[in-house]
């Protein structure tokens, strides 16, 4: 009967949760504090020792996960904005035609812009055209339709793509019989409309 009084007390220290170093502690010094203050020695204040070092634990804890969250998410919104190797590849591209055909249309078709307009104006639009094209390859077709139709840039987009746009005309109509002589005309009598009008 005695080894069942002995179980069941081992039973009993087994079900009792252990307990932690710091809980150790407080109880000592809870009555440690006891102990002097019925002998007459007050303490100015109880230290909870445990809870300040869970406090201590929750601050950093919450401080690490708030500056991991915010390493993270810059680090996720800095890589989003890095172009892929493919894209990097066809902005090279691009961007190698369109300077070829700029560097053509300067040194073959510049010195010779009296005789031969055309090619100079079709050489030059496509090398910028393919440079256009190399940033819309690089920051992709909706990033860099709203970058260069923004506020600042619409007065240099707006410039630019007319510019083109009238050279390919130019192309395109030389090549009617009787389309140069034509758009000399045209632009003649647009030239002298607005000197009149503008009393010059």
């Amino acid at each position: 009967m005695q080894s069942w009084f002995s179980s069941s007390g081992e039973d009993q220290q087994q079900e009792k949760p252990a307990s932690s170093l710091l809980a150790d502690w407080n109880s000592y010094a809870a009555t440690s504090n006891s102990n002097e203050s019925s002998t007459g020695l007050s303490s100015i204040g109880s230290f909870d020792l445990e809870a300040a070092v869970r406090s201590a634990n929750d601050t950093v804890s919450g401080t690490f996960n708030v500056v991991s969250k915010g390493v993270s998410g810059n680090f996720q919104a800095a890589t989003s904005n890095i172009p892929s190797g493919k894209a990097l590849m066809y902005f090279g591209l691009f961007l190698a035609t369109g300077v070829f055909f700029v560097f053509i249309s300067f040194t073959l078709f510049l010195p010779v812009i009296v005789l031969v307009p055309q090619k100079f104006a079709i050489c030059f639009t496509l090398g910028c055209a393919f440079i256009i094209a190399s940033f819309f390859a690089l920051k992709g077709p909706k990033n860099q339709l709203a970058h260069m139709s923004s506020k600042e840039r619409l007065p240099f987009t707006l410039g630019f793509i007319g510019s083109m746009v009238l050279a390919l005309a130019y192309y395109a109509i030389s090549y009617f019989p009787g389309g140069s002589t034509g758009l000399k005309f045209i632009s003649s009598s647009l030239t002298s409309s607005v000197m009149r009008r503008f009393g010059s």
